[in-house]
């Protein structure tokens, strides 16, 4: 007899484990949901966002928002806090996903920035109240010229900043509101940061852009301006330094030859000048910086072409 209970037992398990296991796939995915943490609903990322985020340590999935969700709900599935998945996915507002849209997760807390024009890593690490030397670290950067402009940055243990907060709007301010374009043709000889001197052979940080279009190639305004310099310099040799506002200016070195004058204004995109071999060079072409406040900035994260 306690053989025949037994059997019945089994067989009467089994059949509810079947009973079980089409109520579950018969249920909608927001009962699933709640049970635990849905697994990505696409588990490749989108090769352009990994090409953009170079924090080692960290993995990222896709999830599909349900009706209901918000930033905090899903959060709370993955173990992250709200302010994590805000500043990853671009939506430091008051706002909350829509449904059916994709969020990114990352596999742990922190806060993310994405790279706007004009934005140094002294200026992020300044707003978000964090080293610079921690934010070097985490993005394996060595300074502004490893920048990229859409780039996302791994800032751990820095403040959330909201697009309401006077850090952010500051931080904002410093993009560009249109894209400066490149100043003469031809290929970038040499970039920003530091190289080998070519004419003392010694390390040094090269503060601009080197284009080598050819011997009095046209030299284009980057952007609208007035003209603040215009003349010779040492070691820039003939010189045209355009002021944009804000802080910003523009400076283009070692012309052959200068088309405009002092205090004049000039339209992005109209002749300024030819390029030449004045000033320290060991051949012609066009030294081009972007600073702000005085201090040189990486060009390309301004130059739109």
């Amino acid at each position: 007899m306690r053989r025949v209970y037994l059997s019945v037992a089994g067989v009467l398990f089994i059949l509810w484990l079947g009973m079980f296991s089409w109520v579950v796939k018969a249920m909608k995915p927001e009962f699933l949901s709640l049970v635990s943490a849905p697994p990505p609903s696409h588990p490749m990322i989108p090769e352009e966002f990994t090409t953009l985020v170079h924090a080692p340590g960290i993995h990222f999935s896709i999830y599909h928002t349900l009706p209901g969700d918000t930033f905090l709900s899903v959060a709370q599935k993955y173990g992250l806090m709200e302010t994590t998945l805000r500043s990853l996915n671009q939506a430091n507002d008051n706002t909350q996903p829509k449904l059916n849209s994709l969020l990114f997760i990352p596999s742990k807390d922190g806060i993310f920035h994405m790279l706007r024009p004009g934005q140094g890593l002294a200026d992020i690490a300044r707003a978000y109240d964090i080293s610079l030397k921690e934010v070097l670290r985490a993005n394996r950067k060595r300074d502004d010229a490893d920048l990229q402009p859409g780039e996302v940055l791994y800032l751990p243990g820095g403040a959330y900043l909201s697009k309401q907060d006077v850090k952010w709007i500051s931080l904002a301010s410093l993009e560009t509101q249109k894209g400066f374009l490149k100043p003469t043709t031809g290929r970038f000889a040499d970039g920003f940061g530091q190289r080998l001197h070519p004419i003392t052979g010694k390390m040094a940080f090269h503060e601009g852009l080197d284009l080598a279009p050819g011997w009095r190639a046209r030299v284009v305004a980057s952007q609208d301006g007035q003209v603040i310099f215009a003349g010779i310099r040492a070691g820039f040799g003939r010189l045209i330094i355009l002021d944009h506002g804000g802080g910003l200016t523009s400076w283009y070195a070692h012309l052959d030859e200068i088309s405009v004058k002092f205090q004049q204004w000039v339209k992005r995109g109209s002749l300024i000048g030819k390029v030449g071999k004045t000033g320290r060079v060991t051949g012609p072409h066009l030294h081009f910086e972007v600073r702000l406040n005085g201090k040189p900035q990486n060009p390309l994260l301004y130059l739109v072409q």
